[in-house]
């Protein structure tokens, strides 16, 4: 009787295993789509959080529009920022051949860069799914009789290499491709406008970009098929790029993808046609005055100009929490150490600012690396030099690189922990650094903005 018992109760546990087993297996259609890129990161705990990316500069998918940065391509991967709930820390490259090198390096997660990826094996490179479609097209001037001289030369820029067919043109045969293996888009359309050279090729979503600014050039005929605009993923990664690739499966059947198209592939983009105002070089009204400024003190106008921005939007007479004031939103002491008052034109306000950032350029700069210089000026701008220097106390104490913003950022932020901001090498006490660091995020994603579209 008691054998009885138990294999029967042997029975019970056995189909309960299997019951639970089966289950589980039959839900793993149901897990969420994004769980992969979460379960790829439990897996290797030595991965980032971060979904490193290095986009290429280019005029639809990365550029300052009122202030903020935006484009096609920025905008999707922010969109997958969210939707993965994993930072994606974006590199910007405006130089196509070290792009190039980039794309082959697995050096980031993504690498957004067009060029022909047919003619790579796929040992050596993985490519996306599609984000867009585009194709290519001829720009040239208004006005002009077209096909008049001949040969008819047509000017390619830097790494441009896909497939033209000039069949559909009149006397296709008389159609000839010069390749500018140095010079960028904008180069060719500036020589289109100065009668350099009659005529330059480049992807339908980049010229209806640049036509805001080029008011001579109109687009011409298609030359070409449509191709896909893919994403390089790192080789190494494979569960994060099934994941990627079914992410943009799906969301390119959403309304928000449609309404990206519109915003930035459209030729009636309203942004597109307003991002730069008057001229695509400049950032405000104050060019002149800012560019004054920094060069009289030494540092690069598009760093003052982005700090502007953030504190003020430009708005002259503007009175902000604590009593900061005007166009660099200064706080009162500093202002009366500068000599500024709520009498004081725009231009000394910014003069004034200028000497303070200058004055923290000089704290900092034998320091800290010389490339992440102007990270440690925008965040000691926000919070004062005092919480900076005790950041990178404490980041020295601890064994980090206090050189680096990344790593002094950390301690900054945990300057709001009891045992950091009572720790011995603090003078400045308490601080809630999280704010700053996103300050200095803000500020500086806008300067390197700035320093690949304005001159």
């Amino acid at each position: 009787m008691r054998r009885k018992h138990s294999s029967l109760l042997f029975l019970i546990v056995a189909s309960l295993v299997l019951a639970t087993v089966v289950f589980v297996h039959g839900r793993g259609s149901a897990v969420p789509k994004f769980h992969i890129a979460k379960l790829e990161k439990k897996r290797h705990h030595a991965r980032s959080d971060t979904i490193s990316v290095c986009l290429f500069y280019h005029a639809a998918d990365y550029f300052v529009y009122q202030g903020s940065v935006i484009g096609f391509q920025h905008d999707v991967l922010k969109q997958m920022e969210k939707d993965f709930h994993r930072p994606v820390e974006i590199t910007i490259e405006s130089d196509p051949e070290k792009m190039f090198l980039t794309a082959l390096s697995n050096q980031y997660d993504i690498v957004c860069f067009d060029f022909d990826k047919a003619n790579y094996d796929p040992f050596y490179i993985t490519v996306s799914e599609p984000v867009a479609y585009t194709y290519p097209v001829l720009i040239m001037r208004k006005k002009d009789p077209a096909y008049d001289s001949l040969p008819h030369i047509v000017n390619t820029s830097a790494k441009y290499y896909n497939t033209l067919d000039f069949s559909t043109l009149d006397d296709p045969t008389t159609w000839k491709i010069q390749h500018n293996p140095d010079l960028a888009i904008e180069d060719l359309m500036d020589m289109l406008v100065d009668k350099q050279i009659d005529y330059a090729v480049c992807n339908y979503n980049e010229a209806i970009t640049l036509m805001p600014f080029y008011t001579q050039l109109t687009i011409g005929p298609r030359v070409g098929d449509n191709f896909p605009r893919t994403w390089i993923l790192n080789q190494h990664n494979k569960m994060l790029n099934d994941s990627i690739n079914r992410w943009l499966s799906d969301f390119k059947e959403t309304n928000k993808y449609q309404s990206l198209c519109e915003k930035y592939l459209s030729p009636h983009s309203y942004v597109i046609s307003r991002s730069f105002g008057k001229s695509k070089h400049s950032t405000s009204y104050y060019d002149g005055v800012l560019k004054k400024a920094a060069a009289r003190y030494g540092f690069d106008w598009r760093l003052i100009s982005a700090i502007i921005y953030q504190e003020s939007r430009f708005i002259p007479d503007l009175v902000g929490f604590g009593g900061s004031y005007g166009v660099m939103q200064m706080m009162p002491v500093t202002c009366e150490r500068y000599g500024i008052t709520d009498s004081s034109t725009v231009e000394e306000q910014i003069l004034a600012g200028a000497k303070y950032i200058s004055f923290l350029c000089n704290i900092f700069r034998d320091k800290v690396d010389t490339a992440d210089l102007y990270y440690f000026v925008a965040g000691a701008y926000n919070s004062g030099p005092g919480h900076i220097l005790d950041a990178m106390a404490l980041c020295e104490k601890y064994g980090d690189d206090q050189t680096k913003w990344t790593k002094t950022s950390e301690y900054l932020i945990k300057k709001s922990h009891k045992e950091y901001y009572r720790d011995e090498v603090v003078k400045c006490g308490y601080y809630p650094g999280k704010h700053t660091v996103n300050y200095v995020d803000e500020v500086m994603t806008r300067y390197n903005g700035f320093t690949l579209s304005k001159e």
